[in-house]
C-alpha cells in the first residue's frame, strides 16, 4: 500500500494517541475505537473512546464525541484547522 502522503512525523504520534484511546475504550469493554482531533496551531483540542456502553447512548461514538470536545474547545461547529485521526 503506498502510504507516501502519510507524514510519519506527525500522523503517526497523534494516530498512536487515538490507539491509546481505543485502548482505554476496550478496557471498559466497549468497542476499541479512539479519536483525537488536532489543531494546526493549538495542537491536540480533543480525545475520545466508544463510550456507547458507558454512557448508554447509541450516539457515543469516539469520533462524535471528540468532534463534540473540539467545537467546544474552539467555541464554534466549524472546524477550521482541524484534523481527525480515528482508528476505525
Amino acid at each position: 500500500m503506498d502510504v507516501s502522503w502519510l507524514d510519519k512525523n506527525q500522523d503517526l504520534p497523534r494516530m498512536q494517541l487515538a490507539l491509546e484511546q481505543a485502548r482505554a475504550a476496550s478496557e471498559q469493554g466497549e468497542v476499541p475505537v479512539g479519536a483525537v482531533i488536532w489543531h494546526a496551531e493549538m495542537g491536540v483540542i480533543a480525545q475520545a473512546c466508544n463510550s456507547k456502553e458507558t454512557l448508554r447512548d447509541p450516539t457515543a461514538h469516539a469520533e462524535i464525541l471528540a468532534i463534540g470536545q473540539a467545537a467546544e474547545a474552539m467555541g464554534d461547529w466549524r472546524l477550521e484547522g482541524c484534523t481527525l485521526y480515528c482508528t476505525l
